[in-house]
């Protein structure tokens, strides 16, 4: 929906047209489902900031886990040294994208808990 290729242009209905997408995916998933007697998993890797590019409030509805990216935080792109990912706020930098801002952003946009799965560097 947004971001990656420095080219690439992201247009105003992508985000809606994002949730369309998963929606239909998820009734196909479903109606496929009922044919083989299974139940498909849904999921997306999902972005740790950037949720106002997203309908967080919508798309849970259709995923059965939403992966944060909750990693490469700061690098060698970064202007200052940082935490690839740091867990909670660093005092002393307080730009630095925590884990735990993340979730809490999710969760205050309708995600359930039991949805999100936190993504960490290895």
């Amino acid at each position: 929906v947004f971001g990656g290729d420095k080219d690439h242009v992201a247009r105003p209905e992508d985000k809606k047209d994002f949730t369309l997408l998963l929606a239909e995916l998820r009734k196909q998933l479903d109606a496929r489902g009922k044919t083989d007697h299974k139940r498909f998993i849904l999921t997306i890797a999902a972005p740790a900031t950037g949720l106002q590019r997203i309908e967080v409030d919508q798309i849970h509805r259709y995923l059965d886990f939403i992966n944060l990216m909750t990693y490469d935080f700061a690098g060698e792109w970064s202007e200052r040294t940082g935490f690839n990912a740091a867990l909670f706020p660093v005092t002393d930098h307080p730009e630095q994208v925590s884990s735990s801002a993340s979730v809490e952003a999710y969760l205050t946009g309708g995600v359930p808990r039991a949805k999100i799965v936190l993504g960490v560097p290895f």
